[in-house]
């Protein structure tokens, strides 16, 4: 079926240099040189967002136990 919302029409993919490889493709590249510590800085850059996320689902978890044994003292 057709997307009628429209929303996927005017959305861009961005993909790094990274996700942009494939298995298998190092032999075909194995006389090139790449440096790591650019490509690990700019995953990092790229995915900072990630580790802001997971302590904020953390955070809410924690609060949610807190909140569920709260309720279990109320409720007895």
């Amino acid at each position: 079926m057709a997307d009628k919302s429209g929303r996927g029409k005017d959305r861009e993919i961005r993909l790094s240099e990274t996700q942009l490889r494939h298995p298998g493709m190092e032999k075909a590249f194995a006389g090139v040189s790449v440096e790591t510590s650019s490509e690990t800085e700019d995953l990092e850059q790229e995915y900072q967002y990630v580790l802001a996320d997971l302590r904020r689902i953390g955070l809410i978890a924690v609060v949610m136990l807190a909140g569920l044994v709260g309720l279990t003292f109320f409720l007895t």
